[in-house]
């Protein structure tokens, strides 16, 4: 019987046997559940435990590995539309795969989940999404696992991290230094488009071009400080500014 079956049919048992209502109620009651069944059936019965044992074959300079975190993270996951909380994750940026690890007592090797199953995972406050149906849409474009920084209305910003590996000789052994690359992809209209530039940008949007240009020359600190944010706050204020020129 497959793992998902068997996490059905215990659930099941236990809402019948401890009677809990409270399965219907808001969300982190259901994830208490979810703890409560995890820990009682065990681990190792999970439909999670799904791919091969993780290994490191690239031996890393220090502090340049090929990690998003070079450390397991507490967070959520959805695996074959199966939500599992507070278990430990790990995203290899370099592969663009989620490692998965058991904790407790009990702890196994850690997993390096099938990535097609993957739907959606978060931790540290971030979330990131599979995006596998807009990978068959966009192939020259989008490709794997990103960020969802921004999701707004009209316009929403995914990142995409990656590591780029480049082979150091030593004299005691060859090594391995990951360089930190970073992508920010605009969805607008069912479309996504890469933007690296000002220049892009407009491009989208030639109607708020002055707004745009106004914000790039009234934030170019924020831009060296924090790509990131500034993007972040650039996709909101092309958002606000869309959904005020269509009422």
């Amino acid at each position: 019987m497959k793992n998902y079956q068997k996490k059905t049919i215990y659930l099941l048992i236990f809402s019948s046997l401890l009677n809990i209502s409270y399965l219907h109620s808001q969300t982190n009651e259901k994830s208490s559940l979810y703890d409560y069944f995890d820990s009682t059936v065990g681990k190792d019965n999970l439909n999670i435990n799904n791919g091969v044992v993780h290994s490191e074959p690239f031996r890393p300079m220090p502090n340049k590995n090929r990690y998003y975190v070079d450390e397991f993270n507490i967070g959520n996951l959805s695996f074959e539309g199966e939500i599992y909380t507070n278990v430990n994750l790990k995203y290899d940026i370099y592969d663009d795969q989620i490692i998965y690890k058991q904790n407790g007592e009990s702890e196994n090797l850690p997993i390096t989940l099938i990535k097609d199953k993957v739907d959606f995972f978060s931790f540290k406050n971030k979330k990131f999404a599979n995006l596998k149906s807009e990978s068959i849409k966009f192939p020259n474009l989008i490709n794997g696992i990103y960020e969802e920084s921004y999701s707004g209305s009209d316009v929403s910003l995914y990142i995409k991290h990656r590591k780029e590996k480049i082979k150091i000789f030593q004299s005691d052994g060859v090594y391995y230094n990951f360089i930190y690359n970073i992508d920010f992809i605009l969805k607008y209209n069912n479309f996504f488009y890469k933007v690296q530039s000002e220049k892009d940008v407009k491009k989208i949007f030639p109607s708020i071009k002055k707004e745009i240009n106004d914000y790039y020359g009234s934030n170019k600190k924020l831009e060296r400080s924090d790509k990131n944010l500034f993007m972040e706050n650039l996709t909101k204020q092309i958002n606000g500014l869309l959904k005020k020129s269509s009422n």
